[in-house]
């Protein structure tokens, strides 16, 4: 029921992004729940948390719980295949890169954008070390910033982008922690074997789009983060005190209607032009002093 209910807000020529968090339950009988690893390293009894996210609506369409020890390809080809779309991209993060992710990725036909870390050797920082832009492909403007990028190899494919502006701030937070936090190994001469790499993105990707639509979507799981940390913290559903993989199901569908609901009052508020003056919290706080009242057949609206 669950399922055919999200189905009907999916849209066969919408784009879609999939990502996945967790939940912690401590109970027993909540099979779902297994001890497994989460990017907060943490190693603790949970159930994650798969989400479809659409790109254009920046709207979560689809979700499905997993075992708290299944993070890998599989659960990904098994939600695509359970919706029955077509058009969606795995977007991970630096811990999601191996080759044998990539290779059952391909594998299965799964679209992908995959961020390296920096000490990734499939990066090639060349151009970057020349410290000049004559070597780089071109740039595009994203949120008032000019984007510098280039490609290096070719399986897989490897995107670099350089933000010039992010590159200033990582300049000075190094700078600043060589005179506070020298206990750490931090210090000049390990500041200019990294300052080539400050402000650097490089992202390993099969799509065949432009390097400024690449980095726009992979920019766009900063909005699935913001909605993971919406559902965590203003729905307080980091953890579930359900004692039943049945009554989980039924208090996850609760949260997912939860969230439906809070992005459609955020984008009330964008369309009003209220965000500046209110949140999406005000507004649900405020909601929460109103009260009505059932007589004769009527709602009033109490003091």
């Amino acid at each position: 029921s669950i399922v055919g209910f999200m189905k009907r807000f999916l849209c066969g020529s919408e784009k879609l992004l999939i990502d996945l968090t967790h939940v912690f339950s401590l109970s027993e009988n909540v099979k779902l729940s297994r001890r497994g690893y989460n990017s907060e390293k943490e190693f603790m009894p949970q159930v994650n948390v798969l989400f479809l996210f659409s790109y254009e609506q920046k709207l979560p369409l689809f979700y499905r719980l997993v075992p708290g020890n299944v993070r890998d390809v599989s659960t990904f080809k098994a939600t695509i295949e359970q919706t029955g779309v077509k058009d969606v991209i795995i977007i991970g993060d630096k811990g999601f890169y191996s080759s044998e992710n990539i290779s059952l990725l391909k594998q299965n036909g799964l679209s992908y954008i995959l961020p390296l870390k920096r000490n990734n050797a499939l990066i090639d920082y060349t151009v970057l070390r020349k410290g000049s832009r004559k070597g780089f492909e071109g740039y595009f403007k994203y949120a008032e910033r000019y984007i510098w990028y280039y490609r290096c190899g070719r399986n897989p494919e490897v995107y670099v982008f350089l933000d010039s502006e992010a590159r200033v701030k990582e300049e000075r937070d190094y700078l600043t922690r060589i005179e506070t936090h020298p206990e750490f190994g931090y210090d000049i001469e390990g500041f200019h074997n990294r300052e080539y790499k400050f402000g650097t993105i490089a992202l390993v990707t099969n799509l065949s789009v432009s390097a400024e639509k690449l980095y726009q979507y992979f920019k766009s799981r900063c909005e699935i983060e913001q909605m993971f940390d919406t559902f965590k913290n203003t729905l307080n559903a980091d953890r579930s005190y359900m004692r039943s993989d049945y009554s989980l199901e039924g208090w996850m569908f609760v949260n997912y209607l939860s969230l439906i609901y809070y992005y459609k009052i955020y984008r009330m508020l964008v369309e009003k032009g209220a965000l500046k003056s209110y949140s999406v919290s005000d507004v649900l706080l405020f909601l929460t002093l109103l009260r009505k009242a059932h007589v004769s057949d009527q709602w009033i609206t109490l003091e």
